[in-house]
């Protein structure tokens, strides 16, 4: 995985993917990031176009080998890349950089109010609101979050 983070906008040729950021109320999209992703025999080149101060790093990005989706979180949003396709297969909105997880055949992504569970394509097994403060209890097919505002909730692991 190779990043170059730009203060300015970079033309958009010779691009596999592009994808714009979201934004909140007042903020521009006036920057850009190259990734360049080698993998699985296969090599992809994603633009990023970003608003301030929100560069990549290789921590916002987990790849799934076995479906060549790679995942990336940016600060109010998260997006799955379909590698082999070159697609954008998810780009969601969230509360506050989101975090993901993977466990065994199933990525968790979360945030202080949301927490999701997906296959590794990246399609939607389960979501569930959260609010913390949150206890979570973890078994190998849920997780239980009980939070003062919504109560005991359960995201499912499996389909």
């Amino acid at each position: 995985m190779k990043i170059k983070n730009f203060g300015y906008i970079i033309p958009s040729t010779d691009f596999d993917i592009i994808h714009r950021g979201k934004t909140n109320l007042n903020q521009e999209i006036i920057q850009s990031s190259e990734l360049i992703f080698e993998g699985n025999g296969m090599r992809t080149r994603i633009k990023f176009e970003l608003t301030k101060d929100n560069p990549i790093d290789e921590i916002d990005f987990l790849f799934i080998p076995e479906t060549n989706i790679l995942f990336y979180r940016g600060i109010i949003e998260w997006s799955a890349f379909d590698l082999t396709k070159k697609s954008i297969v998810r780009n969601e909105s969230a509360t506050q950089l989101p975090c993901f997880e993977r466990r065994n055949n199933v990525v968790i992504i979360y945030d202080d109010l949301y927490a999701e569970s997906v296959d590794l394509k990246a399609k939607r097994i389960d979501q569930v609101s959260i609010d913390p403060p949150t206890e979570l209890v973890e078994y190998d097919d849920r997780i239980e979050f009980n939070s003062l505002v919504y109560g005991k909730q359960i995201l499912k692991l499996k389909k």
